[in-house]
């Protein structure tokens, strides 16, 4: 399986070899020590880093031969032939910068770190400088403010090309040396252009002198915990619910942040309308109407600005508020493969049941009689727009869910129209004009706030619809805040 190493070069990555110790170069004057080992390159040679590291800095480079170490290096390389891995390729990301302008630049480390890697058989070795001439990292610009974007360009570009050109199965990360904020970006950059399939693994030298490389656990650091918390409170008030679980699903496989991200995995379920688990205890995300839900999933899709769905659940609130009355009238047959027969209690009226004459009056009753065995009648009800009209008036005698199904009999097309129609602007301006006239939206894009919406959602025992949105953004909003103890 083939491996690519990324590393990144600073100035402790080449030391010099003392007997059975190793110094670090100056850093004052890191530069020009390293163009005197450009110039001497017959002079000396690559030796075993030793473990234990000599106080005080190399200020110059002895006449004769000399040793040199890798120490990081060689520890990454240790680490890769303890876990069995065949490291194939190797990125070394460096700086190159003159040695006048930046007397502290480490410039030849990677052609150092090169000739190791050679040493140890990988023959697929890059080098790209990031920093050249007299570059800095930062500019003046805002955006350039921390690192300028022309090296995060360069940066992206070459490790880009080497996980095209190399195609690892995985992808080693040893960004050790130089730069802090461009070691956490190295690793980001490397994290996104991964394959699916591959795996990276950061590793670390905690301790220079020990020499042992460990893989680092990647456990999220606080700020990244806070900053998506309060990204994901910002989609879920704007009522983008999948959105929210989106941008924190990468911090739900910890055990610590699940105590947040466990919610927002709820919310996302419930936008997706799929069943929530067990152990999901904010109570309206499993109300016992669906019509509650179905209401809450139209105010939000208003908020995220997603029309097309606030249509499809607008017509589908009739129809949940529909069942919600009948349900407590209804008997399921016993049958599975009859689960949508009905033992109904009160029996309807005979001017609701279909005579099967097959006019067009007929097809207008709910109730149609498929069968009838000891004494009880087994229903197929119908309802679908004039249907759920006469179910709401005559059988249930609910006068607002009535006045609901003939405000949606008027828009009810428009189901179809957001579905297999192009998407534009004008027609979803169509769509929310029209949606106000029937007077089940409101001009500012709201659901709950409307009175026929409210009278619905009343008479089924919900005392104050308007609040039901706001009281679940508000209990979400504090679950993220607050959160147990571990």
């Amino acid at each position: 399986m083939s491996a690519l190493l990324v590393i990144t070069t600073g100035q402790t990555d080449v030391q010099l070899v003392e007997g059975d110790v190793r110094r670090e170069l100056s850093k004052n004057n890191c530069a020009s020590l390293h163009d005197e080992i450009a110039r001497r390159k017959g002079e000396w040679r690559l030796a075993d880093s030793p473990p234990s590291k000599a106080a005080g800095t190399v200020e110059s480079l002895r006449q004769g031969a000399f040793d040199l170490c890798t120490p990081k290096l060689d520890a990454v390389l240790r680490y890769a032939k303890d876990k069995q891995i065949t490291l194939t390729s190797a990125l070394i990301l460096e700086t190159r910068r003159d040695a006048q302008a930046v007397p502290g630049d480490p410039r030849y480390a990677g052609a150092v770190l090169a000739t190791r890697l050679r040493e140890y058989g990988i023959t697929d070795v890059r080098q790209v400088p990031f920093l050249t001439n007299q570059e800095r990292l930062e500019g003046c610009e805002p955006r350039d403010s921390i690192i300028r974007h022309e090296v995060v360009d360069r940066i992206e570009g070459a490790v880009g090309k080497a996980v095209k050109d190399f195609s690892p199965a995985q992808i080693l990360v040893a960004t050790t040396g130089g730069f802090p904020v461009v070691a956490n970006l190295v690793e980001e950059i490397v994290r996104l252009y991964a394959t699916p399939d591959g795996t990276v693994e950061l590793l670390e030298v905690p301790d220079g002198a020990e020499g042992h490389a460990v893989s680092r656990q990647r456990v999220p650091e606080p700020e990244a915990s806070y900053q998506a918390r309060r990204h994901a409170r910002d989609l879920i008030e704007k009522g983008n619910l999948l959105g929210a679980w989106g941008a924190v699903q990468h911090l739900h496989g910890d055990a610590v942040e699940q105590r947040w991200t466990k919610v927002v995995e709820w919310l996302g379920q419930f936008a997706a309308s799929l069943p929530m688990p067990e152990a999901c205890d904010i109570g309206v995300l499993k109300h016992e109407h669906m019509s509650i839900r179905t209401a809450l999933r139209v105010e939000l899709a208003l908020r995220a600005g997603d029309i097309p769905r606030a249509v499809h659940g607008t017509v589908a609130f009739f129809e949940s508020a529909l069942w919600d009355h009948l349900r407590s009238r209804l008997t399921h047959h016993d049958d599975p493969k009859k689960r949508r027969l009905y033992k109904v209690d009160p029996a309807p009226a005979d001017y609701l049941i279909r005579k099967g004459d097959g006019s067009d009056e007929d097809r207008k009753q709910p109730f149609e009689v498929t069968e009838e065995a000891d004494g009880v009648r087994w229903y197929r009800i119908f309802d679908d727009d004039v249907c759920g009209i006469r179910l709401a008036k005559h059988y249930m005698k609910q006068e607002a869910l009535r006045k609901l199904g003939q405000a949606v009999s008027n828009i009810r097309e428009l189901r179809n129209d957001v579905a297999h129609n192009e998407p534009t602007s004008e027609l979803m301006d169509e769509a929310h004009a029209r949606m106000v006239a029937a007077s089940l939206w409101s001009r500012n894009y709201e659901f709950l706030a409307t009175p026929l919406v409210q009278c619905v959602l009343r008479d089924l025992g919900e005392q104050h619809p308007d609040r039901l949105c706001t009281d679940l953004v508000s209990t979400v909003r504090s679950r993220l805040l607050r959160l147990p103890p571990l």
